[in-house]
């Protein structure tokens, strides 16, 4: 007599249900990864409406660079004729450093200002502290791709002009790479993030911890600023020698890292204020 052996249950395909209580949670993550996005855009929207200074007026600092630059070969012309020596015209574009140390001045006010002033407005609207350093940053980045942008274009019509005709080197100079498009980017768009990102940070010290801890921590830049300008000195042989080959990279490099210093701190200090 035989025995039927019993078979084993079908194994199920089917995916097992996700809990109540997972998808919950899963779907308030969603929600509150959408609301961050909303606040971070809303700050970076919020700080581009005033295009007038977070666009505007860098561009218009560079252009009246350009007029002053063309200005001065025209005088110097008078006495050397137009266009410019070759010679002069060389001189003129390794001594010339007004396109990049001509609008962050104007800058380091714009990102005192937008930590301060927009910074009640921001969380009345619901956003949170680290919504607001993140969106100010990403509107930063829109100001700095900007004038870098304006930098390429600019350079690019003198070339096409041949230094409009006369020997105006505004942007076809040795600090933004002599010509070098890449170059000249990254140093003016480098240089206005740093600016941006130091008037943000010391302004969030005044305005979190008041004017004593501002006047301190200014102090303390400076102290270290001279500290590294004396060591400077005192190697400068070695120094030199070491970043010479690297040129305006060297200019790139440091104001990425100093840029990149900044954000940590301002981050750490509008985080930790009580205001």
């Amino acid at each position: 007599m035989s025995t039927a052996t019993p078979s084993a249950p079908a194994l199920s395909t089917s995916p097992l249900p996700v809990p109540p209580t997972q998808r919950t949670q899963d779907g308030n993550h969603a929600r509150d990864a959408d609301a961050q996005r909303s606040n971070i855009q809303a700050v970076a929207g919020q700080y581009m409406a005033e295009k007038q200074y977070s666009l505007l007026v860098p561009l218009y600092i560079l252009a009246l660079y350009w007029v002053i630059s063309a200005l001065i070969v025209l005088l110097m012309g008078i006495k050397m004729s137009l266009p410019l020596p070759a010679a002069t015209q060389e001189d003129n574009a390794s001594s010339n450093f007004g396109s990049v140390f001509s609008f962050p001045g104007f800058l380091i006010v714009v990102g005192a200002l937008c930590a301060n002033r927009q910074f009640g407005a921001a969380l009345a609207f619901g956003s949170t502290r680290r919504g607001f350093w993140l969106g100010t940053m990403l509107g930063f980045l829109e100001t700095s791709l900007a004038t870098g942008l304006f930098t390429i274009v600019a350079l690019a019509c003198e070339m096409l002009s041949h230094h409009w005709w006369f020997g105006v080197h505004a942007f076809d100079v040795s600090i933004l790479g002599s010509g070098n498009y890449g170059i000249a980017f990254l140093v003016v768009f480098g240089m206005s993030m740093m600016s941006l990102l130091a008037g943000a940070t010391f302004g969030t010290i005044f305005r979190s911890f008041g004017q004593m801890a501002l006047t301190w921590s200014l102090i303390a830049t400076a102290v270290v600023l001279l500290a590294l300008f004396a060591v400077f000195i005192w190697k400068s042989d070695p120094v030199i020698r070491f970043f010479t080959p690297w040129g305006s990279w060297t200019l790139i490099a440091g104001t990425g890292l100093l840029s990149l210093v900044l954000a940590i701190v301002g981050y750490f200090v509008n985080q930790r204020a009580t205001i």
